[in-house]
């Protein structure tokens, strides 16, 4: 449990079960292909390029007093039973508001830096810090998770570049320039007018390349997304997002920006989020392949990952209740579906190498998507 070392209850609220909240299956295989899932998933590199590890509470009521409170919990039975070798795990956001109602506030983003990462650790029998791949390779050997902090949105930098380099200090490797709304650096995908990034955000862009910050468009507008492609002197991603040409959402992209982004080198994280991916009743696992498939028919296999974007708890009603606070309501319009099914949370990742097989890919191809591509490009950027 989070925050054990202290030994005393320091979280304010009862919290969502991390193992069996809902009923969780495997993807049906012959023993065969079982035994080759199995196999694959143990010995390859596995990143998710994007997750929260975070845990919701049991009553979406109690979100408010979590949020404020400063110390979310962690998942850490679920990531030992998620076969990952390493993830990019968001921080700050709206499960990091302890001074302030209002989301992505600097201050509250460094809390959750330092208070998580004093939790992880002291849980060192699942997981360890990650800032390279150096520290990707020391996780595979020892069987464990390098958590890789990850920021959605650039917003609390405002106008100062200094921060990023504060922030690079705390162990940010990746960052999206915005949320779905305009920020100092550039406009959101669910933003009235799509002006780009600003002439600030050039800047950013410069100063995240001498870091070695690896640049995330995923909740970018297109004219952003595509200027940030362009000026970038190494590649961008997306680290959760999907193909517009399955499903028509802001939150995707474009076949041209999904071209543009493997022709300079870039890879594509699809995710797995319940009502965002798709719209259907019954979503499963295969909704989030098809979109891989579509990705790797227009670009290539070279530029397709997973970035599940899931977490530990209801997405759903954790949806339904922050829809307003961080404006989704142009990327959620309704909820047909309670969960996403096969990869409800993170703890079911072994399902996404199942499903890879279910669909006919390679040995090699899977090992490419699972995370083989996101280190060749990590090996590129952050180093």
């Amino acid at each position: 449990m989070s925050y054990e070392y202290l030994q005393e209850d320091v979280i304010p609220v009862k919290l969502s079960k991390v193992v069996g909240r809902i009923e969780e299956r495997a993807v049906e295989l012959s023993q065969k292909d079982e035994e080759r899932a199995v196999r694959l998933h143990q010995e390859s590199i596995v990143i998710d390029f994007h997750l929260h590890l975070t845990v919701l509470p049991e009553n979406m009521k109690d979100f408010e007093i979590l949020a404020r409170s400063g110390r979310p919990a962690m998942g850490f039975e679920g990531v030992k039973r998620s076969g990952m070798t390493a993830t990019f795990c968001a921080f700050g956001g709206s499960m990091a508001r302890r001074s302030s109602p209002t989301p992505w506030q600097f201050n509250d983003l460094i809390w959750d830096l330092g208070i998580r990462q004093a939790d992880i650790d002291h849980h060192q029998d699942a997981v360890i810090r990650g800032y390279s791949v150096k520290n990707i390779l020391e996780a595979e050997k020892s069987g464990r998770t390098a958590v890789i902090p990850h920021i959605e949105n650039a917003q609390m930098i405002d106008n100062d570049l200094d921060r990023l380099d504060v922030l690079y200090g705390l162990g940010v490797r990746c960052m999206g320039l915005t949320y779905n709304s305009r920020t100092t650096i550039a406009d959101g995908c669910t933003e009235r007018t799509d002006c780009g990034l600003s002439s600030f955000g050039f800047k950013v862009i410069e100063r995240m390349n001498r870091l070695g910050m690896l640049i995330d468009v995923s909740h970018s507008s297109p004219i952003a997304t595509k200027e940030a492609v362009e000026a970038s002197k190494v590649p961008c991603c997306c680290t959760h997002t999907f193909a517009q040409g399955v499903y028509d959402n802001p939150k995707g992209k474009s076949d041209d920006l999904l071209k543009l982004m493997a022709e300079h080198g870039g890879v594509v994280g699809v995710e797995a989020v319940p009502n965002i991916t798709c719209f259907k009743k019954l979503q499963t696992i295969f909704d989030v392949i098809d979109h891989v498939d579509y990705i790797v028919k227009l670009v290539g296999i070279d530029h397709v990952a997973i970035g599940t974007d899931t977490m530990f708890g209801d997405h759903v009603e954790f949806h339904k209740y922050i829809r307003e606070i961080i404006n989704l309501t142009d990327v959620v319009k309704d909820f047909p579906a309670t969960h996403f099914e096969y990869i409800e949370n993170p703890g079911q990742w072994p399902n996404i190498t199942r499903a890879l097989v279910a669909r006919g890919y390679s040995d090699e191809e899977i090992k490419k998507i699972i995370g083989g591509n996101v280190l060749r490009l990590l090996e590129q950027t952050i180093g």
